[in-house]
């Protein structure tokens, strides 16, 4: 199984998500809007020992801010456009905490987290380069997180949610 933590967008959002991937030629994308708390990897057999860890973590309710509109990558070579999500500190103390419980059961994060919305991603590079778009500020309240199961295809990648927390 291929798995991440996440936090899911509510399908709120998703049209404000939706106008936003139209501002931008040859994206592919994305269908599901989450923030990646953790990517967890491919090949696992099981997720009972990860569940376990996940229920462990308990948090109130907070709210981030959605905020403006960038490419990611280099910047000759954008590979998408994400929605910068401002930082917490709540919610830095949740992903200290997802990290912390998955390093114990020897899942180690392989990238520092920066909390974004990914819209699509280039197959090709862009006729001009993408450039940062000021977003409308949105709020995204967060109760709860998730971990994601996900199956990646032709059409790109199908999430299946296995286990909500919080």
């Amino acid at each position: 199984m291929r798995l991440f933590i996440a936090i899911s967008v509510p399908k709120t959002l998703h049209q404000y998500c939706r106008q936003l991937q139209s501002q931008f030629d040859g994206l592919k994308k994305t269908s599901d809007f989450h923030i990646t708390l953790q990517f967890l990897g491919d090949g696992i057999e099981s997720s009972n020992k990860i569940q376990k860890a996940l229920n462990q973590i308990k948090f109130e309710p907070f709210e981030i801010e959605m905020g403006d509109i960038v490419p990611f990558g280099p910047k000759a070579r954008p590979r998408g456009i994400w929605i910068e999500c401002n930082r917490s500190e709540t919610l830095e103390e949740l992903v200290k905490e997802v990290h912390s419980r998955m390093i114990a059961i020897d899942y180690e994060s392989d990238r520092p987290f920066r909390p974004h919305i990914t819209l699509g991603r280039y197959k090709r590079l862009p006729k001009t380069a993408p450039k940062r778009v000021e977003g409308t500020p949105r709020h995204l309240q967060i109760d709860h997180f998730e971990l994601i199961q996900s199956h990646l295809g032709e059409n790109g990648p199908h999430y299946k949610t296995l286990q909500k927390f919080g």
